[in-house]
């Protein structure tokens, strides 16, 4: 799953006066966060003019994937939103409101009643949300699991729905660290990989044979298998996962160049330890069976995207 960034806007009259907490911003970071990184983020007053104004700087300057509103979507009169949305966007995804819509119906007969619009405007999709924590996490509820396919093509990362996939080469999905041995490992912007150590940091870094854990996301459709959907980056322990690549069918002894960084691989899975709070998360786990290790031969950074190239 890949990770794209995200602007958050947030529309509030008392917010912007500084006389109301910002709940509906941390709540879509919360939902969103660890997958969309948000690169910029502002709350300003329910004025249309100002909005649109804004909506196109973050559109046509920054051009994040993603921009997400929160607030001003109801029918009182400050409510100014969909409007403002409407008068920049260059095409409309009706779609995407009327799924959120149809799963708030499910819950409250009101969610009828929000005016959310979104569109595209260059290569960036915005979506409206509401202004409340419920309606934002509700509505993000209804979408993620379709958004990052509708990225994917949008910024020609992807195929259309239904178009066979060309190879795509192998690459870092995420770079990932924990401060203790067997916790889900959490996913950051890049990692430092230093000799005879591994990702500076992280709790399995050591003078060892395992300094680096290697999983390719495709391991992750075999407990999706299951009916365990809750699968993030990390939460099979690995600091690294890969796509595009069988790492469980290298030999060991094989080098890899990713990024500035040269790594050889030692072991081949691992013995899965008693209390394992991968395993109990998931019931399963796929790093004993197709996770690699690797020791550093030459040092250097790693972050998302860069390429793996077999050396040896």
């Amino acid at each position: 799953m890949k990770s794209y960034e995200m602007a958050v806007l947030v529309l509030s009259d008392k917010g912007a006066r500084g006389e109301r907490e910002d709940l509906s911003g941390p709540a879509v970071r919360e939902v969103l966060g660890k997958q969309y990184p948000v690169v910029y983020y502002k709350m300003i007053p329910d004025e249309k003019e100002q909005i649109i104004r804004e909506l196109c700087y973050i559109c046509d300057e920054l051009a994040p994937p993603l921009l997400v509103t929160s607030g001003g979507t109801g029918f009182s009169e400050r409510d100014v939103t969909p409007e403002a949305t409407l008068s920049v966007v260059e095409k409309l995804t009706p779609g995407i409101p009327e799924a959120m819509r149809f799963y708030g119906m499910q819950k409250t007969p009101k969610a009828m009643l929000s005016r959310a619009v979104a569109g595209i405007r260059g290569k960036t999709l915005i979506i409206n949300l509401p202004g409340s924590v419920k309606g934002v996490k509700e509505s993000l509820e209804a979408i993620t699991p379709a958004l990052s396919h509708g990225l994917g093509i949008l910024r020609g990362d992807a195929q259309e729905c239904g178009q066979p996939m060309a190879k795509k080469p192998a690459a870092v999905l995420a770079v990932n660290r924990s401060e203790e041995k067997g916790e889900i490992k959490v996913p950051i912007a890049k990692g430092y990989f230093a000799v005879d150590s591994g990702l500076q940091g992280d709790a399995h870094a050591g003078d060892w044979h395992r300094q680096v854990s290697l999983l390719g996301y495709e391991s992750f459709e075999k407990i999706r298998q299951l009916g365990v959907t809750d699968l993030e980056p990390g939460v099979f322990a690995e600091n690294l996962t890969t796509e595009g690549i069988e790492l469980f069918t290298l030999p060991v002894g094989t080098r890899l160049q990713i990024g500035e960084v040269l790594l050889e691989v030692t072991q081949i899975g691992k013995e899965c330890h008693l209390g394992c709070a991968i395993r109990e998360k998931t019931g399963d786990c796929v790093m004993p069976r197709e996770g690699i290790f690797a020791k550093v031969l030459a040092p250097g950074w790693i972050v998302p995207g860069d390429l793996i190239e077999v050396v040896s």
